[in-house]
Order: C-alpha cells, then sequence, then structure tokens
C-alpha cells in the first residue's frame, strides 16, 4: 500500500494521495486508521485532497452499498465537508463519478470528480 498524507493548515486541506493498484480494504484502511484518527478532519472541518492520478481503483461496482453504509455510519463528521477526488484512468472515474453521486445524495459529503489537480484544489478552497 503505498501513499502520503500531508496537512496544508493555511488552506485547511488534507492532501492524500494513493499509488498503485488499490483495493477496498486499503481505501477502508486509510479511512479507519488514518482520517478518522485525525483532529483536523474530525473536529477541525477540513476538506479532504484525494488524488489517485497514479493509481488504478480495484474496487467492485458492487462494493459501492458497503461504502455507503460506512459513510452513512461517518455521516455525522462528514455532512457538508468536500472532498476532490483526481482521477486519470476510465475505471477510476466511472467508479468514483457512482460514489460522488450516491454519497453527496445520501450523506452530504460534497465530492466531485476531478482530472486535474488544480480544479480539483480551486474547487476546494472556494
Amino acid at each position: 500500500m503505498k501513499y502520503t498524507i500531508e496537512v496544508d493548515h493555511k488552506l485547511k486541506i488534507i492532501k492524500y494521495k494513493h499509488s498503485g493498484i488499490i483495493q477496498s480494504e486499503e481505501i477502508g484502511y486509510v479511512w479507519e486508521n488514518e482520517f478518522l484518527k485525525m483532529k483536523e478532519f474530525t473536529e477541525l472541518k477540513y476538506n479532504l485532497f484525494s488524488d489517485y492520478t497514479d493509481a488504478v481503483l480495484d474496487i467492485p461496482v458492487d462494493f459501492l452499498d458497503e461504502l455507503m453504509s460506512f459513510m452513512q455510519s461517518i455521516q455525522v463528521i462528514v455532512e457538508g465537508k468536500k472532498q476532490s477526488v483526481v482521477v486519470s484512468d476510465p475505471y477510476s472515474t466511472a467508479a468514483s463519478i457512482l460514489f460522488e453521486n450516491e454519497v453527496n445524495k445520501k450523506v452530504g459529503f460534497h465530492v466531485k470528480v476531478f482530472t486535474t489537480t488544480k480544479a480539483a484544489l480551486k474547487w476546494l478552497i472556494i
């Protein structure tokens, strides 16, 4: 599992970059062992920048139901926050858009998928 997490206190953004082939378990691990243990994310309402440009999501579409159950269980933490997701390959883009649509409606977590870092960061800081 190859990922990095940086906190930009000035912009109030958590920058998460993951590379390689990403399995659903890896996403769960990062959320449970990193984001949910960060005061910036849980209490200070920092937004999340997720960069998957050097990665491929190897997550089955039917995992979306399990993912949505998890997101609903942490709704009090993520509701009203933003997450920009930057992807580059077709499957990762499609899977991310499916997640975007569901989580926006069901949880109130404002997720948007981008193909460039510049656009993703600009949206987060508006």
